[in-house]
């Protein structure tokens, strides 16, 4: 969470695949005397050197970019840069992906076709230790169950890290490589891909990226 202060603007970095979006991003954030856009990326790998060797406020965040995706991202600067509040701006469906995101560590989810002063509210309330999430999540806002997983539905049963390697899994990454790439062993991952299945009553790494694709978790 920032120490939001009126004495200075909020240092914004953003992270986006797509010249014109971060063209727009920088244009709208200009726009607003309290808002700097410090920094922007075009991948997951980027975003976090950002993150890492600048001061940033808040980093607003592509779901889908080359590279480490977001889940990845999301996790590691929960500890390389704890103080860096996550905005999720997405084009992807925010019923589907604002849950996850928000395990992961993301404070809000913005879905691309909303009106930008959304984005600058989120930004905004994620700066003060808010949450921030638009219609698709139910009117009370996201549980304390659902942000614990201890919420029903199997995709919010996961934990962070269960999703993470559940994404990588789905894309058809094999368990050693998922193990040399966050750093754990292979009896580890193997265990998190047992629950993972668990969870999700499902049987095979097969099935797991049939579910994803059925639930726009990759395409």
């Amino acid at each position: 969470m920032t120490d939001f202060s009126a004495s200075r603007p909020l240092r914004i970095a953003i992270a986006d695949d797509h010249s014109v979006v971060l063209s727009g991003l920088r244009a709208l954030f200009a726009r607003h005397d309290d808002l700097l856009v410090v920094a922007s990326a075009i991948s997951g790998s980027e975003a976090l050197a950002v993150v890492t060797t600048q001061a940033i406020d808040v980093l607003v965040l592509d779901v889908t970019m080359p590279g480490e995706g977001a889940a990845d991202v999301m996790q590691r600067i929960k500890v390389a840069s704890p103080a860096t509040s996550v905005v999720v701006f997405s084009g992807l469906p925010e019923k589907t992906y604002a849950l996850p995101m928000s395990r992961l560590g993301a404070r809000a989810y913005v879905d691309k076709a909303s009106p930008s002063a959304t984005l600058v509210d989120a930004v905004r309330a994620v700066a003060r230790g808010e949450l921030f999430f638009t219609e698709a999540i139910p009117q009370g806002g996201i549980s304390s169950e659902q942000l614990s997983g201890s919420a029903t539905t199997p995709d919010v049963r996961l934990t962070g890290r269960e999703f993470q390697i559940f994404l990588r899994l789905a894309s058809g990454e094999r368990v050693r490589s998922i193990a040399q790439a966050l750093g754990l062993t292979d009896v580890t991952i193997s265990t998190h891909r047992a629950s993972v299945l668990q969870k999700l009553n499902l049987k095979s790494n097969a099935q797991l990226t049939r579910y994803a694709l059925e639930q726009r978790y990759i395409n």
